[in-house]
Order: C-alpha cells, then sequence, then structure tokens
C-alpha cells in the first residue's frame, strides 16, 4: 500500500514550506515503525502541481525534496505555466499522474494547512481501516485558534439547501472531538481511497473551486461510507489562494447551477439532526 499525497499550489511559497516541516513525521507515523517501513507499505509520494507561480515555490520545493529522506518520502512536482486549471482538474491530473493502484491511499492536501499534531494523519488512517470507510475528512481549525473551520458538510435551509461547514468559527469542544459519519467533508485535508476516486472518474471538472469535494463526497457516498475524524489538529487557512485570486465568485452561479443539476433532492437535510443531538452519527 502506498499512499499518494495531492496539493495544488500558486503564489503560496510561505504556506507550502510551512506545510512542509510536519508532513513528512505525519506520513511516517502511519507508515513506519522504528525507523523503518512497516510490512504492506511503500514510501509515500507528495505530488504538487504549481499553478504557474512568480514567487520562489518550484525553487523552495526542489530544495526541501533534496532535504528530505528519500527512504520516508519523495516527491514529484509539476511545474504548469498558467494559472487556469480548477481544483478538480488540477486533483485529476495529479491523480492521473500518481497513478495508483487500487489498494492505495489518496491524501487531499490543500497548500495552506499546518498540521500541528503529526499523529493527526495515523488518527484518519486508522478510523478509515477501522470503519472501511471511502473517504476520512479532519476536524480543522482556524490558524492558532481553537475555532472550528470543519467539522463536516451538512445540509438546510440556511443556504437554500446548499451545503455549508458545521459549527463554523465555533470554539472546538469534546462533540466537535467525536467521529461521525457525514454526508460530505472538505477536501482541503481528506483520505481517499484510490479505487473508489476511479470508481466515479475523478472530481467533477465543471465545478470552478466550489463544491466539486462535496460532489466527490455525494458521488462516492451512495454506495460508500464518508466519515470525519475528530481527534485530529490541523490549521487551515482557508482557500488562501483565492484571496489572491477570488476566480470562485465569477463562476459562483455555475458552480450552484451544478450542483443543482446534478445532486437537487438526492440528499438528506440533516441540520437540524446533527444541531439537536450531539451524538448524531458518532462512530
Amino acid at each position: 500500500m502506498k499512499i499518494h499525497i495531492l496539493t495544488l499550489t500558486w503564489n503560496g511559497v510561505n504556506k507550502i514550506e510551512r506545510l512542509s516541516q510536519n508532513l513528512s513525521p505525519a506520513l511516517t507515523a502511519i507508515t513506519h515503525a522504528n525507523g523503518k517501513l512497516k510490512d504492506g507499505f511503500d514510501i509515500s509520494t507528495w505530488y504538487i502541481k504549481d499553478n504557474g507561480s512568480k514567487d520562489n515555490t518550484v525553487e523552495m520545493m526542489r530544495n526541501y525534496s533534496d532535504r528530505i529522506d528519500k527512504d520516508q518520502l519523495k516527491t514529484e512536482i509539476f511545474e504548469i505555466g498558467h494559472n487556469l486549471d480548477n481544483f478538480a482538474q488540477g486533483m485529476n491530473y495529479l491523480f492521473k499522474q500518481a497513478n495508483p493502484k487500487d489498494e492505495d491511499i489518496v491524501l487531499l492536501l490543500n497548500n495552506d494547512v499546518i498540521i500541528d499534531d503529526t499523529s493527526s494523519f495515523k488518527y484518519m488512517f486508522d478510523l478509515l481501516n477501522r470503519t472501511n470507510a471511502a473517504i476520512v475528512g479532519a476536524r480543522l481549525l482556524y490558524t492558532h485558534t481553537n475555532k472550528l473551520q470543519h467539522a463536516g458538510v451538512i445540509f438546510g435551509e440556511r443556504y437554500g439547501k446548499m451545503p455549508y461547514h458545521f459549527r463554523p468559527g465555533e470554539v472546538s469542544d469534546t462533540n466537535a472531538e467525536k467521529d461521525r459519519t457525514f454526508q460530505a467533508v472538505t477536501a482541503a485535508v481528506c483520505l481517499v481511497q484510490a479505487s473508489s476516486f476511479k470508481k466515479i472518474g475523478g472530481m467533477h471538472e465543471q465545478y470552478a473551486w466550489a463544491f466539486e469535494d462535496i460532489d466527490m463526497c455525494l458521488s462516492i457516498g451512495q454506495h460508500e461510507k464518508i466519515v470525519y475524524c475528530g481527534k485530529t489538529k490541523i490549521y487551515h487557512d482557508e482557500s488562501a489562494s483565492l484571496k489572491k485570486n477570488p476566480v470562485n465568485k465569477l463562476f459562483l452561479q455555475q458552480n450552484v447551477d451544478c450542483f443543482k443539476k446534478r445532486w437537487w433532492g438526492k440528499y438528506k437535510l440533516d441540520h437540524e439532526l446533527y444541531l439537536k443531538n450531539n451524538d448524531y452519527n458518532i462512530i
């Protein structure tokens, strides 16, 4: 089994450098024991697609690649001389480059996260195995706070029956740390069974930087389980690249229309179920 990490980046050298600091130990917590690969595991590879950065992101990542222990983590950097591909196109491109086997795991990982607890990925991996889930999402906190950025994705009347994060901005507590099933989780940090990603043909590329991860979860979730890991401690800047280039706002209506065409009426409105019962869907 191999873990393939897929990351998109654009003009975020400080962010991806910050991410890289704890990535290797977080992965080796899964794949290694006593400094050696566990039986049945291969060395993880980090696939990075740089969308035409004008800073020194590529140079920094190449230096990082030269410094790290190749017995723990390998890197592959793909320079794309433009910033035209959306998130779904970028992830599908990297998935193709990784060419994982069915038994492999894919880690979708934003460049704007900080892995504070290096056991976080191990918690997610253990939960994936324990539940036989297809996707495992993570508890994400706003950077250097104890406030929730992501604790699962829910559906309700609040935004016209469209998906939104559960408890955003609230202080994390013991309820947020409970593992649960959800209909969807964010792709900012999530483990995906490679075989499940293949079955749906990857992410739907009509979306432009919005709803593609929810679409992926709903597609896979028709036949497989989607779970949320509450034990992780990972910080997320939330759409850091899009704040510099808010292209998603240009396609907001297109994204909404695409989502509604594909999924309207096919998911459960579950906000009240989670809101009124702290033990709802606990694993």
